[in-house]
């Protein structure tokens, strides 16, 4: 959905609120307001997201498969391509997860509801909530590996003993996960954070 249809949406169905909260129109309409311009920021943010994972995410295949390729013309043993197998379903596995997760994210933001605004509110951070805490446990436990697969399989011109590729991996996957945080403490918890002070405010008013 596009972003103007979107806050057109929310504004519609919320506005009913209006009859039914103890809030005055004008306080209201303010949260109104002060949620759909949030979730209306983080709609746009999380497309933005989702475009360059898909582009992300289709290098990683196009890469498996030109790998596969490049096997098959040189004349590699079967036996050969079997044993890189297991790294090669890492990184697909690691790229459609990718895709997902920021598909899933513009999915949360641009969810259209017919709920109350407290509910509709309600719902979405605890949908935000539970996927940032299952996106974080899924890529610490597969950022590592597939770092690990690329370095088996595309960087072995370096030569690296295999303490040192598994060290560089978590290392990797250490600062992968800390960039990610500071860009959500950055860009998406004070957002996160209005929108609790916005339900509060709803919640308070019974």
């Amino acid at each position: 959905m596009e972003l103007e249809e979107f806050k057109a949406h929310w504004k519609a169905v919320q506005q009913e609120d209006i009859k039914q909260q103890e809030h005055t129109p004008e306080a209201l309409n303010q949260i109104i307001k002060n949620t759909t311009n949030t979730m209306g920021e983080l709609q746009e943010k999380s497309s933005y997201w989702r475009t360059i994972g898909s582009w992300n995410s289709g290098l990683m295949l196009l890469l498996v498969i030109g790998y596969c390729s490049m096997l098959y013309y040189r004349g590699e043993a079967v036996q050969t391509i079997i044993e890189k197998l297991p790294l090669l379903a890492v990184i697909v596995v690691f790229a459609l997860f990718s895709n997902w997760v920021y598909k899933r994210q513009e999915d949360i933001f641009s969810a259209t509801t017919n709920e109350s605004l407290k509910e509709g509110i309600r719902n979405t951070l605890l949908s935000f909530k539970r996927y940032y805490r299952f996106t974080n446990s899924v890529f610490l436990l597969l950022a590592p590996v597939a770092f690990y697969a690329v370095f088996e399989l595309f960087l072995t011109g370096l030569a690296l003993p295999l303490s040192s590729i598994i060290f560089i991996s978590f290392a990797l996957t250490g600062l992968s996960f800390l960039l990610r945080y500071v860009y959500y403490r950055t860009i998406y918890f004070s957002r996160i954070k209005a929108m609790e002070t916005n339900l509060r405010e709803l919640e308070n008013a019974h």
